[in-house]
């Protein structure tokens, strides 16, 4: 759709707007009340703009929406872009201030999670690793319900230093309400270890930084552990936290939907950086990536890996018994596989990818380039990630790319190059332990 067309279809509800230069990178980000309304005003009177709004207005090429419920969650979802994209034209929210955040004192021996009004000026002063703040936060009731949930499904202390040291000193915990209602495990009084603690604290940070998924894991593991020693009563407590977290999970941050826009858009962005690193002409949407394990040519296989848009696309992953080279001969094997792959492909009229990454150097690329070529799919970019100095080979240039080590794009090849690495292995492992059972 052109730029035009986006601008007269653009719908009448909360939101937030990303613009977009010739390169595809996020330049602006913006928030309102109504989409429709407000962008296409940027593109009506430009002669009465100042001068930076000007800028920014010659320089839009493309646009991007996400819709929220309210206008409450758009400012907190242009807060979270900005911090995300750094768009050159944006000036930093000041507001964080007029938000709470959930502050976890790590740093002290029974840590307690609290409600905290911070600027962002604060947060980065007090960014220690004894002090971890999770937000801003948009509603403070709702802020707090969930605060309130959290605390009793994760039982750590809520009382003062003073009320503290108070019970530990008569070694009763039995003044503390917290404790009867079961919603603090006396560590006051030496009821529960340090290190029993910590673990507790460590599915609270899991739980407030988004990874809801590994901590409902680990609870199933504990769970299921507790049943086979038959500690039912743990098991039980256990279950309960299961289908807390599983009941709030959506209520905390922004909602899953929108994170994983967010995401995406940022994978576009690397996608962007990748393309003009390595001098494509297309952007590499479809990456295809080969590995090839084996010990002194032993049970020799291939791996293949798919990434569609930056994110693995498992169901298309294949592997390959190497069948026709013998030895140790890894450009040998690369090519085998090579051929295989796509000439298979090609007779099921499969999709082709943007870009083939294999594992290794000139010889890797250059004999993979070479099959193709006699497959006439010459036209498929190559290029080759050697492991220790993280160099990128092309075809037809003599030195390799060295991309610096803080490069998302770099990241990102080094991601889908160990991924093709990991299941060769897995594969690898495979046939080894099959042949020591035939054995």
């Amino acid at each position: 759709m052109k730029f035009e067309e986006k601008l007269t279809s653009l719908p009448d509800v909360p939101g937030i707007y990303m613009m977009k230069d010739i390169a595809g990178r996020v330049i602006y980000v913006g928030k309102a009340k109504s989409i429709r309304k407000r962008v296409p005003a940027y593109f009506q009177s430009p002669s009465t703009y100042s001068p930076r709004t000007f800028a920014l207005i010659s320089n839009v090429r493309d646009l991007q929406y996400i819709v929220t419920r309210n206008e409450k969650e758009a400012l907190i979802l242009e807060n979270e872009l900005i911090k995300y994209f750094h768009p050159k034209y944006n000036i930093a929210l000041r507001d964080d201030k007029t938000y709470p955040h959930l502050k976890l004192t790590v740093d002290e021996d029974f840590p307690k999670l609290v409600m905290a009004r911070i600027s962002k000026r604060e947060r980065v002063k007090h960014r220690t690793p004894g002090i971890k703040y999770f937000g801003p936060y948009p509603d403070v009731s709702s802020l707090k319900r969930t605060l309130k949930t959290i605390q009793r499904i994760f039982p750590l202390i809520k009382c003062s230093k003073s009320f503290f040291l108070a019970r530990r000193k008569e070694g009763n915990p039995s003044s503390c309400l917290d404790f009867h209602l079961g919603q603090c495990l006396a560590p006051c009084v030496g009821w529960i270890s340090n290190e029993d603690y910590r673990k507790i604290v460590e599915k609270v940070v899991l739980f407030l930084s988004g990874k809801g998924e590994n901590l409902l894991k680990k609870l199933e593991e504990e769970m299921e552990k507790a049943s086979r020693e038959l500690d039912f009563e743990k098991a039980k407590i256990l279950r309960d936290q299961i289908q807390a977290i599983q009941s709030i999970s959506q209520r905390v941050n922004l909602r899953q939907v929108e994170k994983q826009k967010l995401k995406a858009a940022g994978k576009g962005e690397i996608l962007i950086e990748l393309q003009k690193a390595i001098e494509l002409e297309n952007l590499p949407e479809r990456i295809e990536a080969f590995d090839i394990s084996d010990i002194y040519g032993d049970s020799a296989v291939g791996s293949m890996v798919v990434f569609s848009g930056g994110k693995p696309e498992n169901k298309s992953y294949r592997k390959f018994k190497i069948k026709m080279v013998t030895g140790i001969d890894d450009v040998g094997m690369m090519k085998e596989v090579i051929h295989r792959r796509y000439t298979r492909l090609m007779r099921e009229r499969g999709l082709l990818p943007d870009l083939i990454l294999v594992d290794g150097g000139k010889g890797q690329v250059s004999g993979a380039k070479g099959v193709l070529s006699e497959l006439g799919l010459g036209i498929i970019p190559v290029v080759g990630l050697a492991k220790g100095e993280e160099l990128i080979f092309l075809p037809r240039r003599s030195r390799p790319i060295r991309l610096p080590f803080s490069s998302p794009a770099l990241h990102l090849v080094q991601h889908i190059r160990d991924e093709a690495h990991r299941f060769a292995i897995r594969y690898h492992r495979l046939l080894q332990k099959k042949k020591l059972i035939g054995k």
